[in-house]
């Protein structure tokens, strides 16, 4: 049932025991977003862990690490930043009595339930939420929530980013999040096998109608040959939004059954969610997924016959 946000934040600080679950391969939103909120319901004096299929990524986990988790019998269930069931892993089958999200389309049935579509991050909900239930923002939840809104708007570049955005922020920066280290660690740096996996991007890209369709394949095998964990690549599939003449880029992610997770950008009035609809997924209006059961390099060619017809005539 879709609530307002005062309503679920009443609802959520009268339940005791809680379980929030993030999305598969997670990034920093849903991490730094379930984490936050994490500390602030312990704070309230709630009982309250922190799961899901895939493990943290190391990039966050000097922030996690320090957050205490309870082990919990019999929790009530909450979900956020994931659009569908099946983006919640092995928890596809339980049932949630919260869920918040930002994508379009949301499909997880909820007690409660609180979507704002296109918001710039979850984190911007989750911010208003933590002030809807009047619990203290500490740095230790400011630096999490930052964490967030800055890997989920890239920099505040995102179409997806708004007024809302800056001003989220803005008091996080006064509530002494850590915006020079929590930036430079998560959208300046980049570790030797980050850069490899750029340098087997680009020469993998494919270019076509005159620069406005490219495509890109990252295999498990560069994964190996950089030494890196997919986890570790947030962000990369903005690579492509680097090319002025792009109107849509796909990134084809191998995944370790042979399968492929594509994710799209797009320019202009292109909607990358109604594209990836036609193969099952979803997301922003300028950024999307779907994952195909092929392998990349067929999973680049449908990709490509499907984006073709989008692009608009020359």
């Amino acid at each position: 049932m879709t609530v307002s946000l005062e309503t679920f934040a009443e609802k959520l600080l009268a339940a005791d025991d809680l379980c929030i679950v993030y999305h598969i391969r997670p990034d920093g939103d849903c991490i730094g977003s379930a984490f936050a909120l994490a500390l602030a319901l312990k704070a309230a004096g709630k009982r309250c862990t922190v799961t899901g299929r895939d493990p943290v990524p190391n990039i966050h986990r000097y922030l996690t690490d320090r957050v205490p988790l309870d082990e919990i019998a019999d929790p009530v269930y909450f979900t956020l930043d994931a659009v569908s069931p099946y983006r919640t892993g092995n928890f596809a089958d339980q049932h949630f009595t919260f869920c918040i999200d930002h994508h379009r389309n949301n499909s997880i049935e909820a007690d409660y339930k609180y979507v704002e579509e296109d918001c710039g991050a979850c984190s911007e909900i989750i911010f208003k939420l933590i002030c809807a239930m009047k619990i203290p923002v500490t740095k230790e939840i400011a630096d999490l929530l930052y964490t967030a809104l800055i890997t989920d708007t890239q920099r505040f570049r995102t179409s997806d980013t708004t007024a809302q955005s800056f001003e989220t922020a803005a008091a996080l920066t006064r509530l002494g999040a850590d915006i020079f280290g929590i930036s430079r660690r998560n959208t300046f740096v980049k570790p030797r096998g980050r850069r490899m996996i750029e340098d087997a991007l680009r020469e993998s890209l494919h270019i076509t109608h005159d620069g406005r369709l490219m495509t890109g394949i990252i295999t498990q095998a560069d994964l190996r040959r950089a030494e890196i964990e997919d986890s570790e690549l947030e962000g990369i599939n903005s690579f492509v939004e680097q090319y002025e003449e792009m109107l849509i880029g796909v990134t084809v992610r191998e995944l370790p059954d042979g399968r492929s997770r594509c994710s799209m950008r797009t320019g202009g009035d292109i909607s990358a969610a109604a594209i990836c609809a036609l193969h099952g997924g979803g997301g922003h209006y300028h950024a999307a997924v779907c994952e195909l059961d092929e392998p990349p390099e067929l999973a680049r060619e449908i990709m490509e016959q499907t984006c073709a017809g989008y692009l608009p005539e020359e």
